[in-house]
C-alpha cells in the first residue's frame, strides 16, 4: 500500500492559535462494502495492531465468513505489510466492541454474535455476548458465548490481577446463562470469569427500562467501577435525570453494589469512553444532548462530553465541546505529559470547530487536566468520517483509527477501498512543529527458508535478538509450505538474526541497524542445508585477541545459535575444530587452535549442552580455505568450524 502525505489545515478550540498540522499519512483497510477500526495498539517493536469490523468479502477482507459481518484484527506495518490478520466469525453476524491486549502478550475481543458455527460456537438464542482470546499470532485460543432466549452483548472487559475477566455488557435474557434477577428491558450485566472464559458469577443490573455498561475500571483490590447508559428510574435507577442518563455504580469482589450515582440532564447523554488517569481520578467521554443539569454550555444538536470524578465519586468538573450540529466523543486518553486526549466525531464547523471538510469529520483534541483544551484539529474529507480510537506515540506524534466514506468528489483519498473503509491516519502535535517526524516501524525483513537441494519451503524459526545483551528482540515462523516470513527488525543497534529448522544445519547474520534504518524492506532467501555425517559449517562470528584463545563477548551470538542448534536436534554430536594461518610455529598453532576450540565447547557446556556431544580438534594450519599468500585469505583460514558427527 502507497503511503500519501496530506498536508490539512488546523482546526482551533482557540482561533488565536495559529498553527499547522500534517497528516503524515493515513491508511485504508477492507474492501468494496462497510468496514470501520475500533482500536489501534502499537507493540514493542513498533509494528501496529488494528482491529474493528467488516462487511466485506474481498480486498483485505477475502476470508470473510459470510455476507454479514465479521471482526477484523491485524498486525502490520506502516511499509504496508500485513505480518498476519485474523477474519474471525460465523455464517451470522458479529460486531466488535471491545478489545484489548493481555498479559501474556495476546488479545481478547468482546463484542456480540447470533452465529453458531464458524469461530463462534453455540448460540443460545437472539444476540450472544461472545468472547475470544487470541494469541500474539492472532490465532484463536478460545471462543465463549453467554446468553439466553433473549438479546445479549457483550460491550467491556478487563483483566484482573489473577489473569481472569471482568466482562460487561447488556442482557434481555432471563433463562440460559443469565440465571440472576432480571429487572425489564435490557438490563447491565456483568460476569466474573476465569482466565479460560468460564463463568465464576453473572449479575443483571437496572431498572424496568434500558441499561448497557459502556466501561469497566478497577479501583482498589476489591472494588469495581461500572459505567453504563440508562433510562431506568426504578429498582437499582432511583435518580434518572432526563431521558438517558450516565448511571456509575461500584461493586465489590462478588458484584454487590456498594455506591451508586446518575450525571445527567433533561435529555440523552450517553458515555463511550473513560479512563483512570495518574492521579487516580476518573475521567469519561461521551456525547450529551442536555442543556440543563452539569451541561450548561450545550451549544448544538449532541455535543462532545467530558467530565471528571475523584474516587471517592464527586464531580469536579464537566464541560461540553461543540458546534451547533452534531458532535460525539470517542476515546478519552492520558497523553504522555499527562494532559488529555480526546477523539470523536463532528458535522459542525463553528463554535469550538470552526473548520468540517465534508459532512462528518473525524475530530481529535488536546486538553489540560481541567478540560481546557491545548489545541484541536478536524480531518476527514467529503463523506462521513470518524476517529474512534487514538493513542500517542513515545516517538511523538499520534495515530487514530476510525472509518471513512469514500467521496467520488474527493481526490485526495488515494488507497480507498470501498463504501466505507477502515481508517488509520498519522498526525502531530502543532505545538512541537517540525520536531515531530512521521511514524515508521522499523524495517521490514522479509524472504524465504529453503531447502538447498530441492528449493521445498521449510518451517523455521527465526529469532532476532540484541548481540549485546543477547535478549531476544522479536521471533517468528517462515510458512511450512512455501518457507516465506515477515518479521520486524528494531530502531537501532547490533542486531543477531538466527534461523533454525529441525534438522538442518541453521543460518546467522549480525546486522547494524545504522546501515539499513532508512530502508523499510531487507529481503534474505536463506538456503539451508540438511543435517548429513560430514555436514560442516564455518562459525563466521567467532572472535579471539591475537594468539589468544579467550572468547570475545563478540563471539557470543554465534554460540548462541550454534546452542539452539543442538537443542533443536538432541541426537546430533559435533566435533569443533580450530585452524589457523601459517605464519609462525607450527606446534604451537596446533596448541592454539586447539585451545580456541576447547573455549567454543566449554561455552556450549555452560550452556546445558552435554559435553558427551562435543568433540574437539586443533588443526593449526593444516586445512587451510584459502592460500594463506595475502591478509585476506589468512584470515579466512583463521577460523573455527564444526562437523557433524552423529546426526
Amino acid at each position: 500500500m502507497r503511503i500519501i502525505l496530506i498536508f490539512l489545515t488546523t482546526t482551533l478550540l482557540f482561533p488565536s492559535f495559529l498553527s499547522g498540522q500534517i497528516a503524515f499519512w493515513q491508511k485504508y483497510f477492507g474492501g468494496t462494502h462497510y468496514d470501520a477500526g475500533q482500536r489501534i495498539l502499537c507493540r514493542p517493536d513498533g509494528s501496529l495492531i488494528v482491529a474493528g469490523k467488516v462487511l466485506s468479502q474481498d480486498g483485505h477482507v477475502d476470508a470473510n465468513h459470510s455476507d454479514n459481518a465479521d471482526v477484523f484484527v491485524a498486525r502490520f506495518a506502516t511499509q504496508g505489510n500485513f505480518f498476519w490478520k485474523s477474519i474471525i466469525g460465523g455464517s451470522g453476524e458479529e460486531n466488535l466492541e471491545e478489545f484489548i491486549e493481555t498479559k501474556d502478550g495476546g488479545y481478547l475481543l468482546v463484542g456480540s454474535s447470533n452465529s453458531s458455527d464458524g469461530d463462534i460456537g453455540n448460540n443460545k438464542g437472539g444476540n450472544d455476548v461472545w468472547i475470544a482470546k487470541l494469541d500474539i499470532r492472532g490465532k484463536i485460543m478460545w471462543s465463549k458465548t453467554f446468553g439466553g432466549s433473549g438479546d445479549d452483548r457483550g460491550t467491556a472487559v478487563i483483566q484482573l490481577p489473577d489473569g481472569g475477566y471482568l466482562l460487561g455488557g447488556e442482557s434481555s435474557s432471563v433463562n440460559g446463562d443469565m440465571q440472576s434477577q432480571h429487572h425489564g428491558g435490557l438490563d447491565s450485566w456483568v460476569a466474573k470469569l476465569t482466565s479460560q472464559g468460564r463463568i465464576l458469577w453473572e449479575k443483571h443490573y437496572g431498572g424496568s427500562g434500558n441499561e448497557k455498561v459502556s466501561r469497566i475500571h478497577q479501583l482498589g483490590e476489591e472494588e469495581f467501577l461500572i459505567l453504563n447508559s440508562s433510562d431506568s428510574r426504578d429498582f437499582q435507577v432511583a435518580g434518572n435525570l432526563g431521558k438517558k442518563d450516565a448511571w456509575l455504580f461500584k461493586i465489590d469482589y462478588q458484584g454487590e453494589i456498594t455506591w451508586q450515582m446518575n450525571i445527567g440532564g433533561e435529555d440523552n447523554d450517553d458515555l463511550h469512553g473513560s479512563m483512570v488517569d495518574s492521579d487516580g481520578n476518573i475521567v469519561i467521554s461521551g456525547t450529551s444532548f442536555s442543556k440543563t443539569g452539569i451541561m450548561l454550555n450545550q451549544a448544538g444538536k449532541g455535543d462532545c462530553w467530558l467530565f471528571k470524578l475523584n474516587p471517592a465519586g464527586a464531580i469536579l468538573w464537566s464541560r461540553t465541546y461543540g458546534g451547533p450540529k452534531s458532535d460525539g466523543a470517542n476515546t478519552i486518553r492520558e497523553g504522555l505529559d499527562g494532559n488529555y486526549l480526546l477523539c470523536g466525531i463532528t458535522r459542525s464547523h463553528m463554535g469550538d470547530i470552526p473548520r468540517n471538510s465534508g459532512y462528518y469529520d473525524g475530530w481529535f483534541a488536546k486538553l489540560d487536566r481541567n478540560g481546557e483544551p491545548l489545541w484541536s484539529r478536524t480531518i476527514g474529507y467529503g463523506g462521513k468520517d470518524a476517529l474512534v480510537d487514538i493513542m500517542e506515540l513515545s516517538v511523538g506524534g499520534y495515530l487514530g483509527v476510525g472509518f471513512s466514506q469514500f467521496s467520488p468528489a474527493d481526490n485526495l483519498q488515494a488507497g480507498h477501498k470501498g463504501m466505507y473503509d477502515m481508517w488509520v491516519v498519522n498526525f502531530g502535535d502543532p505545538q512541537k512543529g517540525m520536531k515531530v517526524r512521521p511514524y515508521k516501524t522499523p524495517p521490514v525483513l522479509t524472504g524465504t527458508v529453503t531447502d538447498v537441494h530441492n528449493g521445498q519451503g521449510l518451517e523455521s524459526e527465526i529469532i532476532l535478538s540484541n548481540t549485546r545483551t543477547l535478549d531476544s528482540l522479536n521471533s517468528t515462523f517462515s510458512d511450512i509450505d512455501s518457507g516465506k516470513f515477515y518479521t520486524l527488525l528494531p530502531s537501532y543497534g547490533l542486531v543477531s538474526i538466527n534461523v533454525q529448522s529441525k534438522g538442518y544445519l541453521f543460518y546467522g547474520q549480525d546486522v547494524s541497524m545504522d546501515t539499513i534504518i532508512d530502508k523499510t524492506m531487507i529481503n534474505r532467501d536463506i538456503k539451508l542445508e540438511p543435517i548429513q555425517i560430514g555436514s560442516s559449517l564455518i562459525l563466521k562470528n567467532i572472535n579471539f585477541n591475537t594468539g589468544k584463545w579467550d572468547l570475545l563477548p563478540s563471539s557470543y551470538p554465534e554460540l548462541e545459535r550454534v546452542v539452539d542448534f543442538l537443542t533443536l536436534n538432541p541426537r546430533v554430536v559435533i566435533q569443533v575444530s580450530g585452524h589457523t594461518d601459517n605464519t609462525g610455529n607450527k606446534a604451537k598453532k596446533v596448541e592454539l587452535s586447539n585451545r580456541r576450540a576447547l573455549a567454543v565447547k566449554d561455552y556450549l557446556v555452560d550452556q546445558g549442552i552435554n559435553s558427551n556431544r562435543l568433540k574437539v580438534k586443533g588443526y593449526g594450519m593444516y586445512r587451510p580455505i584459502a592460500s594463506n599468500k595475502s591478509e585476506a585469505g589468512r584470515k579466512k583460514n583463521r577460523r573455527v568450524e564444526f562437523e557433524v558427527l552423529v546426526k
